[in-house]
């Protein structure tokens, strides 16, 4: 990563992989082999409480699979302006062309695919998920295309979007910081201010609730992630925490237990190449001998068992 202004980071080459991963979450990204030279470049401004970044890339496509357990950015949701090329949107089985002057808001906590189908010069701007209501995170269950340029609001955001990042090495951490609230007030009219689906009209604990899961999942590895750290996370009290799961007939503590156990297990019939015990501290176990004996008491057979019964029988 090349050295710029301390809010302001440039990465390209090598670097620009591996950038794109630690801003935007552990994502895959495929270029084409073959495909005329040309290095990628991710220029990223910090506004305070957003970050806001510029990519410059031939064809290549980006996975975010909420399948793989690492892969997962729960939170910030993501706006982008295509400046350039043609791209393809895909999630929730929603496919979003995307044009020079198209917009798009999406939330990254559900899988989704961008085919790059040209040489792209694109916006992200990643707004903290705890500045946005559950209503409004609510009208975010499908990618939201935005009208083009002609709406007004639209306009405005994509404008001080291109200012920002065209002015970052002016800004002081000051205005960056305004231009960032100024970003994250608009982008919630600009959610607010489109019809909510149907299906995507859902009561307030339902949506803390897929709050809550995606926090979970995002932080399995850890062995002491407690109540009150999701309470304070979610901005609620403990009380109000387990309203959301009353329905689910569990504590919240146990569907994080289960929660654990079901994603080891999927994690074993994945590979082999992935010890137990690597697996074990990963789904926030603290020893391997207190997973198999967790595993066990759940699915009533040890975890080298079930993989050497189930992928043996692969091969």
């Amino acid at each position: 990563m090349q050295a710029a202004a301390h809010h302001l980071s440039v990465a390209d080459g090598e670097a620009f992989l591996s950038t794109s991963r630690m801003l935007f979450g552990p994502i895959t990204q495929r270029f084409a082999r073959g495909s005329a030279e040309s290095i990628p470049k991710l220029v990223s401004v910090n506004l305070g409480p957003c970050r806001l970044s510029e990519i410059r890339a031939k064809s290549h496509l980006v996975v975010n699979d909420r399948a793989y357990w690492r892969s997962f950015d729960p939170d910030a949701i993501k706006i982008l302006v295509q400046l350039n090329g043609r791209s393809r949107f895909e999630q929730q089985s929603i496919a979003v062309d995307l044009n020079p002057r198209s917009t798009i808001i999406y939330d990254p906590v559900r899988a989704y695919t961008l085919q790059n189908l040209s040489g792209v010069n694109q916006l992200i701007l990643q707004v903290p998920r705890s500045t946005f209501t559950d209503d409004t995170l609510a009208r975010l269950a499908a990618p939201l295309p935005l009208p083009g340029e002609d709406d007004s609001l639209t306009h405005i955001v994509s404008g001080l979007m291109q200012m920002a990042i065209g002015e970052a090495r002016r800004l002081d951490e000051i205005g960056c910081r305004r231009v960032g609230e100024s970003l994250i007030q608009l982008v919630n009219g600009l959610i607010r201010g489109k019809p909510q689906p149907v299906e995507a009209r859902r009561a307030p604990l339902e949506a803390l609730r897929e709050r809550i899961v995606a926090y979970i999942d995002a932080n399995l590895a850890r062995s002491n992630l407690s109540t009150d750290e999701i309470a304070r996370h979610m901005g609620c009290s403990r009380r109000y925490l387990h309203r959301a799961f009353e329905g689910e007939g569990m504590t919240l503590e146990r569907f994080v237990w289960d929660r654990r156990l079901e994603r080891s297990r999927e994690a074993l019939l994945a590979s082999a190449d992935v010890s137990i015990s690597e697996i074990a501290f990963a789904c926030g176990f603290n020893s391997s001998a207190h997973f198999s004996r967790a595993f066990k008491a759940k699915y009533e057979v040890a975890p080298r068992e079930l993989r050497d019964t189930v992928l043996g029988k692969l091969h």
